[in-house]
């Protein structure tokens, strides 16, 4: 772990990474209400009013940007032939990533909370932003996995990582009436915005289906992964 993090210290895109989710919640936190006050000028509808899922949002963004930088450093190690020793170390390779996601996840669930306290967007709860972060923080092995699994390089990495960012979206699909909202059912961002709101499952339900499906994802990912690297 202390390795890793000496890694993420000598990169200096790596290094900006953890910090990128304050820098949008505190951004976020001036600019959200200016944009809802011209919208509303404009259109009548205030953004503010729906300020807790700009709250669930920003929580689950760590997770996402500490997943970019877990994911890279499995990306080096893929590449650089590092990872074909890690049988070879005490822990053996399940226990070499298992270190390495832990310490991110570890690191997007305390950067998720933090983070919604920088927004001060909506309702401040720490039920609902400990559930929240929680499912941010199992993002971290899901994102890192899906690129050490597909991408061929750091530079295809940052593409698909831009097109993966819509899934932080995917918390609006509260607001789409059934069955529109199947869409977004496989994914656990959703969850997140079902546990904080319900609607169609109570919060331990759905904090569990964020939980579960996250689960299936990354079993899911570790397969192609080690396929990738065997």
């Amino acid at each position: 772990m202390a390795a890793d993090l000496r890694l993420v210290a000598r990169d200096p895109l790596l290094a900006i990474m953890p910090f990128a989710p304050f820098l949008a919640a505190a951004a976020l936190r001036f600019a959200l209400p200016l944009l809802s006050g011209f919208v509303e000028s404009a259109t009548g509808f205030r953004i503010m009013d729906h300020a807790n899922i700009a709250r669930i949002v920003i929580t689950l963004f760590p997770g996402m940007f500490l997943g970019m930088v877990s994911g890279f450093l499995l990306l080096d190690d893929r590449d650089d032939g590092v990872s074909m020793y890690w049988g070879a170390t005490p822990v053996g390779r399940t226990g070499y990533i298992a270190a390495r996601l832990g310490l991110f996840s570890a690191m997007a669930f305390a950067a998720g909370l933090a983070a919604a306290g920088i927004s001060g967007f909506g309702t401040a709860s720490l039920i609902m932003d400990a559930g929240v972060a929680g499912i941010g923080a199992l993002q971290v092995p899901f994102f890192s996995l899906f690129l050490a699994a597909f991408a061929a390089n750091k530079v295809e990495g940052l593409a698909l990582l831009k097109a993966m960012s819509v899934l932080d979206m995917a918390p609006l699909a509260v607001y789409l009436k059934f069955p529109l909202r199947l869409v977004a059912w496989p994914f656990p961002q959703y969850w997140a915005a079902e546990f904080a709101f319900g609607g169609y499952a109570s919060p331990l339900g759905a904090l569990s289906l964020g939980v579960l499906t996250s689960i299936a994802w990354i079993a899911f990912l570790a397969l192609k992964y080690r396929k990738r690297v065997d």
